[in-house]
């Protein structure tokens, strides 16, 4: 068995694709001693691909995004949600919300964990012509911290996760007005990647990439009740058959729909990044993406079926 750790900026489950290939054996089918961590300062997966205790890291693209030709080189070589999973919740429900309705109001976007979130928020905002010198903001907070001042009544909405925002919808402390994964369209929001060095000595990326498609095809076929004891397990803090409700919905908005980085997806995120000041300059998508992996997978196990 080889090893394969993963250094994840979050345990949560939108992640669920890598968990349904541990507990299906699907990584030990490809030969794989399969791991993953979920350091409390996500910044550590960096320090864990270069000290060797991760082969990949998962988080946002916009990590090597910023990176690249500042540095450091980190290749994104496949994508575990190619949707972002956030939502925008009010306190109360708004049907006639547009993103302009954020307009001489405070938003608050979590940070501690990355940047994606305000960024893809603004981003959406912009696009939809909103004048965002009359938006205020909250930012560079942790989640937790963010909900709980949001609760206590500070600002009008909160970006969050969907789980999160579907939790705070059913206990009717919030309702959900907007989504990034509809809003949005596709977009690599997930993506593992890794040293190029890690690619060029070894197939275990390959065969990484192998388990996790077929985790995807499980779950395009099948509702996520099919796993509702890894769902007890992993996280007992939230209702399962409520859970189990989230995940189907978020298989049916095309969450997990494809292992490979979409070339237009990729482009549009970029687009965003480029105008927030992340990135500097365009970084085309062959000069960071190294598809191989991803599109050696969903071929094999085509291929089998």
């Amino acid at each position: 068995m080889d090893r394969m750790h993963v250094s994840a900026t979050s345990h949560w489950p939108n992640y669920l694709p890598e968990y349904i290939a541990r507990e299906h054996g699907y990584f030990a089918d490809e030969g794989l001693d399969f791991g993953r961590s979920a350091p409390p300062d996500w910044t550590k997966v960096l320090s864990d691909l270069h000290d060797g205790t991760a082969v990949a890291a998962l988080g946002g693209l916009w990590v090597p995004a910023m990176y690249y030709g500042r540095g450091q080189h980190y290749v994104p070589f496949a994508a575990l949600n190619s949707r972002n999973p956030k939502v925008l919740v009010m306190r109360e429900p708004d049907p006639g919300f547009t993103w302009r309705s954020l307009e001489h109001k405070i938003v608050l976007a979590p940070g501690a964990g990355g940047t994606a979130p305000y960024v893809h928020t603004a981003g959406l905002m912009r696009k939809s012509g909103v004048d965002m010198a009359t938006v205020r903001w909250v930012r560079d907070l942790s989640g937790p911290m963010m909900l709980d001042l949001f609760l206590g009544g500070h600002g009008d909405a909160l970006v969050t996760d969907a789980v999160n925002g579907a939790v705070l919808e059913r206990a009717g402390k919030a309702a959900i007005v907007a989504r990034h994964d509809v809003d949005g369209g596709r977009m690599p929001n997930s993506v593992y990647y890794t040293l190029p060095g890690t690619l060029e000595s070894s197939d275990v990326v390959w065969r990484f990439c192998v388990a996790l498609q077929r985790a995807y095809d499980w779950l395009r076929e099948n509702s996520a009740a099919g796993v509702a004891d890894l769902l007890a397990r992993e996280w007992p803090q939230l209702d399962t058959g409520h859970l189990i409700e989230i995940v189907d919905d978020l298989r049916a908005r095309g969450l997990w729909e494809d292992i490979r980085i979409d070339r237009a997806a990729y482009e549009e995120w970029l687009r965003i990044m480029v105008e927030d000041g992340l990135v500097s300059a365009d970084v085309p998508y062959e000069k960071l993406i190294d598809p191989c992996p991803a599109d050696a997978a969903v071929e094999r196990v085509a291929a089998a079926r």
